[in-house]
């Protein structure tokens, strides 16, 4: 297998990872998981949301690469679960009351934006490019369709 072939798989692989372990280590510390001003259900939350993302990852990883002969099916999961994992941050910016950092605990931004809504427009966009990439450099022998056929 050539690198160009190899190309988007190896950037959506990049996603899911960031997105196994990065939640983790923005997450799991006093101002999110232990923070004092955290209900012990909103840690309930916060652990099984950090742990979705990391099996989610995991399966993610695992259909992009396993061997089948609809390899579609398995890089569009592969870059649907960073998407869906990143993506719901815009939607929560839209909700009244909503926040992205806590007071007292100002973010660092890149060009004005937090750098947790910069990486998560960042996850997105590596997972979409990929998949992209995945396509235009796809054999037309690679896709047999769902393996139902004949």
């Amino acid at each position: 297998m050539t690198f160009r072939k190899n190309v988007g798989r190896l950037i959506m692989s990049a996603s899911l990872l960031s997105t196994a372990i990065a939640p983790w280590l923005a997450d799991w510390n006093s101002t999110h998981i232990f923070s004092e001003q955290w209900s012990s259900h909103a840690r309930f939350h916060g652990v099984s949301y950090l742990c979705m993302a990391f099996g989610a990852s995991v399966m993610g990883l695992w259909a992009l690469w396993r061997p089948t002969p609809d390899r579609d099916l398995g890089h569009i999961v592969g870059a649907l679960i960073p998407i869906l994992y990143w993506g719901p941050f815009f939607i929560a910016l839209l909700v009244p009351g909503t926040a992205v950092e806590d007071p007292g605990h100002a973010l660092k931004r890149v060009m004005g934006i937090p750098v947790n809504v910069m990486a998560a427009a960042g996850q997105v966009l590596l997972s979409v490019v990929g998949f992209i990439l995945y396509k235009a450099f796809k054999t037309d022998n690679e896709h047999v369709g769902s393996g139902m056929e004949g």
